[in-house]
């Protein structure tokens, strides 16, 4: 893991240089900024759309998120329940900007939700999944440079959330029909 290794220290090295620079990564990686701008983008894209056709598809991207975001969660749990990484700073010297979270560092739970998220909606809406692919990498760099995860952490997380995405839209079909029948009903109360 010598290249993971490299890539932590490039990317940590940044942190510590400017209070200016170490106050954006602070609020990059932080639990709420981006996640809850994602969590806005899939609001605002629930709503969205010029067609009928158009919306019902952004509608059925939020809903799978839901769905993926869920499955995804259950494997980044089974995964630190077989196996536990401590995280960078356990064990070598880093710029910690942030507060020091016990749980496994493999995979990174930030970056599966935020690519998870993405993927998602990439599957249905290029130019709304391109935004939180966006979003996610400077979440999910923000957490590598504060110290938090080793690239390859995020890279367990982006495999995790692109494989529950892929198998929520692309394999489970039988959840379409749900899917239409819960924006049917949401439409009757004027909420879809």
């Amino acid at each position: 893991m010598a290249i993971d290794w490299a890539l932590f220290q490039f990317a940590n090295g940044l942190a510590g240089r400017s209070p200016i620079l170490d106050r954006i990564i602070q609020i990059l990686m932080n639990d709420y900024a981006l996640t809850t701008a994602m969590v806005l983008v899939l609001f605002a894209l629930w709503f969205s759309g010029s067609s009928l056709e158009a919306r019902e598809r952004n509608q059925r991207a939020v809903l799978s998120t839901i769905v993926a975001v869920l499955l995804a969660n259950l494997i980044v749990k089974a995964c630190n329940l077989i196996f536990y990484r401590p995280r960078p700073f356990a064990y070598h010297e880093v710029t910690l900007l942030f507060y020091h979270p016990s749980d496994s560092s493999f995979p990174s739970n930030a970056a599966t939700v935020g690519f998870c998220i993405a993927a998602s909606v990439w599957l249905f809406n290029h130019k709304a999944g391109f935004l939180l692919y966006t979003l996610s990498c400077l979440l999910a760099l923000a957490r590598v440079c504060g110290g938090v995860h080793y690239p390859s952490d995020i890279l367990g997380g982006l495999l995790v959330s692109t494989f529950s995405a892929w198998l929520v839209i692309r394999k489970w079909h039988f959840l379409d029909r749900w899917w239409m029948a819960i924006i049917h009903w949401l439409r009757r109360w004027l909420l879809a």
